[in-house]
């Protein structure tokens, strides 16, 4: 049999343990209504930044006549005639046409036709790019050097002369703490 100050003490401990459920649950609920009430800000898909670029919404925005001139010209049998696709990228570019503009001279310049090479690289080149066409928004010396290098090797004059202009360029930003210049630097040391 139990005593009476063994259930009083029974009694107590139970009620201790009762108050401790009790106020464990009130916390969880006071945690729970907080949570629910804040509101925390979306989270961006997986691989889209944050302000996304708009799609194009006109076709010469998408730039279907430059898309159906590199179809006609990759059908032709005797090889695309790339001075074709470069002569046409100029004249979109004089008439504003930039997307269009833009996939004829990359599509002529992947050809390895040296003006479009050259001319893109001219674009892209922080020493130059004042003076070109706004075909593209920033400078962005690593297409430069990419373009100038496949101009150079198709023999194109004066190529040469910008590559070195470039890495005079890049080893200036690279001394003034331009980490992109360094990566430049490493990448001609690599070579093409």
């Amino acid at each position: 049999m139990r005593t009476v100050s063994a259930v009083c003490q029974s009694r107590g401990e139970t009620n201790i343990r009762v108050l401790i459920v009790v106020v464990a649950i009130v916390i969880v609920v006071i945690l729970a209504v907080y949570l629910l009430r804040a509101q925390p800000e979306p989270i961006p898909e997986t691989g889209r930044p944050i302000e996304a670029v708009e799609p194009a919404k006109s076709a010469e925005e998408r730039g279907d006549t430059a898309r159906d001139i590199v179809a006609r010209l990759k059908k032709d049998p005797g090889g695309p005639d790339y001075a074709e696709a470069h002569a046409r990228a100029q004249e979109y570019l004089a008439e504003g046409r930039l997307a269009d503009a833009q996939l004829l001279y990359f599509f002529a310049a992947r050809g390895a036709y040296a003006p479009a090479a050259f001319d893109l690289a001219t674009f892209n080149d922080p020493n130059h790019a004042a003076e070109a066409s706004g075909l593209v928004a920033k400078p962005d010396p690593f297409q430069a050097y990419r373009w100038y290098t496949t101009a150079r090797d198709a023999g194109y004059p004066g190529a040469s002369e910008r590559l070195a202009e470039l890495r005079v360029w890049a080893e200036s930003a690279s001394a003034s703490g331009d980490a992109n210049a360094d990566q430049l630097l490493l990448q001609w040391e690599q070579g093409p």
